[in-house]
């Protein structure tokens, strides 16, 4: 199962995996009340628990989670030292008595909120939202494009693409060792990709990150030229400043 699924034509998206929670808190009336309001929420879709700070690190190192709702002060073990076992792509929201919290939280990039106690659903909610925000601004690297080739998908992993050609209602799906023509629009596809493509003819979306040379309206990709319309090139500047 996937988190998000986006079905155009014959062509078919797929994001970020449903959303995993691990809850580590000493307290299990606290670990009640999270799972509930993990429960509240359409995008959670698998909930552990654990009162010991031991066996979440046995779980963070057994499964994956996108987000833990961990306890600071735990009795075994720190939050601290679950924090440098903890995935680089795992949002951490801190569960903390201390309001004073706020000030170190920033010394960690996985934590993407702290709730004090007591917490409620609002809070909660809002939190959470800062969770799956951290997942979406890594989007761009796990996206991946199944299409229809023939009878079968196929899937594409989008930073292998060199660029889509648009022919009539057809699409050719251009990397560097191979091509696949698949049936759909440029229209479709071009508000689904992500920020590291960008429209420069009214028949191709490029790869940014896949541009050899910008110059005398062809952009160059490898062998391959790309022409460049003067109604896409202020924008395509304005993409490639923004990158880098």
């Amino acid at each position: 199962m996937y988190g998000l699924i986006i079905l155009l034509d014959e062509t078919l998206f797929l994001f970020d995996e449903p959303m995993k929670c691990l809850i580590v808190d000493d307290d299990p009336l606290m670990c009640d009340l999270l799972e509930h309001f993990c429960g509240k929420i359409d995008d959670m879709t698998s909930v552990v628990t654990t009162t010991s700070g031991f066996e979440s690190i046995n779980l963070i190192n057994s499964s994956h989670f996108n987000v833990i709702l961990l306890d600071y002060n735990l009795p075994d073990i720190t939050g601290e030292d679950i924090l440098k076992i903890t995935p680089s792509n795992t949002a951490v929201i801190m569960i903390t008595s201390n309001k004073n919290f706020a000030s170190d939280s920033y010394n960690y990039d996985q934590i993407v909120d702290f709730l004090v106690k007591p917490i409620n659903f609002p809070r909660f909610f809002k939190a959470f939202q800062k969770a799956q925000a951290f997942h979406s601004n890594d989007q761009s690297k796990e996206a991946r494009l199944f299409i229809k080739d023939g009878n079968k998908l196929v899937k594409i992993n989008l930073e292998e693409v060199c660029y889509f050609k648009s022919e009539a209602n057809y699409i050719s799906v251009v990397m560097t060792k191979k091509k696949i023509l698949t049936l759909m629009t440029l229209k479709d596809l071009e508000t689904k990709l992500p920020d590291f493509f960008q429209r420069v003819h009214r028949s191709y979306i490029v790869n940014l990150n896949k541009i050899s040379t910008i110059g005398n309206n062809v952009i160059e990709i490898g062998k391959d030229h790309v022409p460049l319309s003067q109604s896409y090139e202020k924008t395509l500047y304005q993409k490639i400043s923004l990158l880098n």
